[in-house]
This record gives C-alpha cells, structure tokens and sequence, in this order.
C-alpha cells in the first residue's frame, strides 16, 4: 500500500503522536480535562491511524474477492477470520470499552 503519510508505525506517549521509524512528531495532543484521560484516548486514536488505514485496504480488497465469486475458498473464510479478528483488536485497542 503507497500512501503519502510518514511511514512506520506510529505510537503514541506522554501527549504527543511519534512515527517510530523516522522519529517524527505527528501531533501534539492538548489537555482537555484533568486526568488525561481524553488526551490518552485521542493519543491512541490517531497512532492507530496507519493500521486503521490498512484495515479498510484488506476489508475493501476482501469484499471484492468475496463479491467477485459465487463460492468462498477456504483461504478466503480463513483469510476473513482473521480479518474480523485483527478488526476487533484494533477496535479493542483503540476504544478499550469496545465490547463487540
């Protein structure tokens, strides 16, 4: 996948978004209440954003599959599995109370 973002992943910590491939500085997250706890979230939010992105290449690319074809391979219901999986993990890690 070609995107014009920095690359790498991106990790988030003491208020700020970081690539950890080239070290930059993506964001500044401010304060908006008194424990942080927004903060923490936007923080994990928007260093989620290069597997989020990713995510919807592979859910978009697997829905074409699935939609060119009358029947599913088994490489293809493997694939979505784990799919479905890595989706709500990412959802999990960027909304911890995410339940479904």
């Amino acid at each position: 996948m070609k995107t014009a973002h920095t690359p790498g992943e991106w990790n988030g910590k003491d208020g700020q978004v970081y690539s950890t491939e080239t070290g930059k500085t993506l964001a500044i997250i401010p304060y908006f209440d008194k424990d942080n706890k927004e903060q923490e979230a936007n923080q994990t939010l928007l260093a989620s954003a290069p597997e989020m992105l990713r995510m919807v290449y592979d859910l978009k690319n697997c829905i074409e599959r699935l939609t060119s074809d009358d029947a599913l391979t088994q490489y293809d219901k493997d694939t979505e599995a784990q799919w479905i999986g890595e989706a709500h993990e990412l959802l999990h890690k960027i909304n911890p109370e995410y339940n479904n």
